[in-house]
Formats: structure tokens, sequence, C-alpha cells
């Protein structure tokens, strides 16, 4: 094997093992929560765990790709490394107040905001500590062994915090206490060992490095922005148009399952990502893709089947009604493994950024048009928005397919025309 395909290898088993920290720990987080909270406060949690999604967006801007690739592209100059992680942290900063600026609006007017600012607030303050967790710094250099261990740690820690200070409703301000806890012990080790063991430095940038870092990640941002729309846009608009909070609850344990699924998909993706964006080995993601597809398709088909023990595993039967919901959001699962392979680790890994953000915006423009139509003809159902979202990731897998297809045959033509 070569040394390349080595280290891609062992970032996929490291990438594993935190995924599987992500997949077993919030399913834990999940039993716990929905066996002590009733539906109505779980309902709560569930409607502000994906509003903080969109400021987890901001906050990132697109720095997992941007910085991760000019990491990946400038590995042997540690000085560039540095100013590159101070003017992330900088622009981060200016991130997280500009979405402080954001969020009073969004708790004056939406109704479940306005009712709970306490645990809002506290929820966006847990968001705001992950700007200090350097993941774009490890993925470029293609070590994730030395923040997979400070993550399982700190997912513990939220975990374990969980279930000892949450015991019922009148508790539930507990919980993003848990989390910011947790978070702050991963930054605190993490900036720990890059400083010490991995020698890189950082301060505070100035606002003009900050602010050009902000530039160059904006097409990533509107890419990840319009993808992260496609996942929780739905929930964000439960709130607006009223939707019982029990409902919410029902969408929110069900999609948990859909979103540790996803998880699954995301260290084959990172693992291949800077190889790709600095070997232009195109071939390996398509590779893998295909090999993996007919295992995510009976994957998918043993879910559906198992809907009903994963629901009662995971929240208890008081949160059966889920399973249906479940059952129509399986096929997406397929869906969204394609459309995440051939986007950034294919598409934007070999130059082709602009048109993965343009599959990524146009999905979701369908998304949010989808949204408005049955908020507007009055069948705002939960039926009906598994329909929608299982039509929106199929376009959006469909439109990637198609600029891949466009990409493999322009580099063939390339290299037919060098032969000459």
């Amino acid at each position: 094997m070569k040394a390349s395909n080595r280290l891609v290898a062992r970032n996929t088993f490291f990438l594993y093992i935190m995924t599987g920290a992500k997949f077993i720990l919030p399913l834990i987080i999940t039993a716990c929560l929905t066996r002590r909270l009733g539906p109505d406060a779980y309902g709560v949690i569930s409607y502000l765990t994906p509003v903080m999604g969109y400021f987890i967006l901001l906050f990132d801007f697109g720095f997992n790709f941007s910085a991760t690739k000019k990491i990946a592209q400038n590995r042997g100059d540690r000085e560039f490394i540095e100013k590159t992680v101070s003017a992330v942290y900088t622009a981060k900063i200016i991130l997280v107040i500009a979405g402080l600026i954001l969020l009073v609006p969004m708790i004056l007017l939406v109704d479940l905001l306005r009712q709970n600012p306490t645990l809002t607030i506290l929820y966006y303050a847990a968001t705001a500590v992950q700007i200090f967790v350097p993941d774009f710094l490890y993925r470029g250099l293609e070590k994730m062994e030395g923040v997979t261990v400070r993550y399982i740690t700190a997912k513990i820690v939220t975990a374990v915090l969980i279930l000892i200070i949450v015991s019922d409703d009148d508790r539930i301000i507990m919980v993003p206490v848990a989390y910011l806890l947790g978070t702050a012990v991963s930054a605190f080790q993490t900036n720990r060992h890059m400083v010490r063991r991995m020698g890189y430095g950082f301060s505070l940038s100035g606002v003009r490095e900050a602010v050009a870092e902000l530039k160059e990640s904006t097409v990533y941002f509107m890419s990840t922005f319009a993808g992260t729309a496609l996942s929780i846009t739905s929930t964000f608009v439960m709130g607006i148009v009223g939707m019982p909070t029990v409902e919410i609850a029902y969408w929110g344990v069900a999609f948990q399952v859909v979103q540790a699924v996803q998880s699954m998909y995301d260290p084959i993706a990172t693992s291949i990502y800077p190889h790709v964006a600095k070997k232009k080995d195109h071939k390996i993601v398509l590779q893998v893709t295909v090999y993996l597809l007919p295992a995510v398709a009976a994957g998918c088909a043993v879910l559906y089947r198992l809907a009903g023990l994963a629901v009662n595993v995971i929240a208890g039967e008081e949160y059966l009604a889920a399973v249906p919901v479940l059952q129509h959001l399986t096929p997406m699962l397929l869906f969204s493994f394609v459309a995440q392979m051939l986007g950034f680790p294919l598409l934007g890994a070999m130059g082709k950024e602009r048109e993965t953000t343009l599959t990524t915006v146009v999905a979701a423009a369908v998304q949010i048009a989808g949204l408005a139509a049955l908020a507007v003809c009055n069948v705002f159902s939960l039926d009906n928005l598994t329909i929608l979202r299982n039509v929106t990731e199929f376009i959006l897998m469909v439109l990637r397919i198609l600029f891949s297809c466009s990409l493999v045959r322009q580099i063939r033509f390339n290299e037919t025309v060098k032969e000459k």
C-alpha cells in the first residue's frame, strides 16, 4: 500500500473511532433525556438543537474546507500554519459577536425561543465555545488521532453530566450547561495539545487577516450553510408555524437516528478530502463510493425494518409515533451518502467549489420553497415534511452526479490531449 493511502486509511480509522462516539453518545444522551423529560420538554430541546446548528455553521464558515485545504497544501510551512490558525480564530470570534446580534431578534420573533430565553442563551454559549476546537488544523495535517481522544473525553464528560444532573423537566436548564462544560474541556485539551505537543503557537490576528479568511471561505460557507438548511430548516419552520412541541419531539427523535447514521459517512469524506486536494486523485472518491453504495443501501433497508426497535430502544414507547417518520426518511440516507461523497471530497477538492455550492443552493431553495408551500396550503405535517426531505436530497444527489460526470469527462479529455 502506498504511503499516502496508508495515511488516508489511518485517518479514516481514527475518524471512525470519533464517529463511533458521535454515533453512540448522542443516542445515549437522547435515551436519557426522552425518559427523564416529557415530550413537551424534549420538544424544546429538539427545537433548540437544530436552531443552534445554524450558528455552528456560521462560526465554522467553511473553514473546515478552506483552512483544511490550505494547511494540507502547506504542511511544511510552520509560520503559514500558525498565521492561518490565528486568523481563523479571530474570524470566528467576529462571527460569534455577529451571531449574538442575530440571536436577539430570533428570540423576540419565535414563540418557542421567547418562552425559553435563558435556555436559548445557554445553548448559544455552549455552541460558541466550539470555535476554539481547531478541527481544520488536524484535518489538514491528516493527524486526526490528536483530536479524537480529546473529543471522546469531552463527549463522555457531557454525557455523564447529563446523566447525573438532568432528572426531570425542571432540570432542563442543565442540558446546555453540560454541553458547555464538555465542549470547554475539548477546547482546552485540544489547544494544549496543539501548542505543547505539536509545537504550533497562535495569537489573535488583525481584523484584516481575519476578513481575508472570511472572504476566502465564503463559497464553502454558502455550500455548507445551504446543506444545513436541508437538514434543519424544517425544524426551524415548525416553531414558526406553531407546530405542537410533541410533534417536534417525534421529528427530533427520528432525525437523531438519521443524523447518527449520516455521521458514519463523515470519516470517509473527511479523510479523503485533504488527500484529493493535495494529490488531485479523483479516482479514489469514485472507487470508495461505488464499493460502499451496496452496503449503504442494505443498511437503509435494515433500518426501515427495525425502525420500531430503534425508536423504542433510543426513546421509549412514549415516542413510538416517531417510527413512521423514521421509516419515511430512510431513502434520503442513500441519497445523502452519494451527494456527500461527490461534494467537497470530489468536486470541491478538484477545484469545483462553485459547482458544489450551486448544487446545494439549488436543493436548499427547493426545500425552502416547499416548506413555504406546505405552510401556505395549511398542509404542514410530518408526513409531508418527510416527502419534501427525500425529494430535496434526491435533487442534490442528481445535480452532483451530473457535475461529477462532467468533471471526469474533462479530466479524460485533458489526459488524451497530453498523450497526443
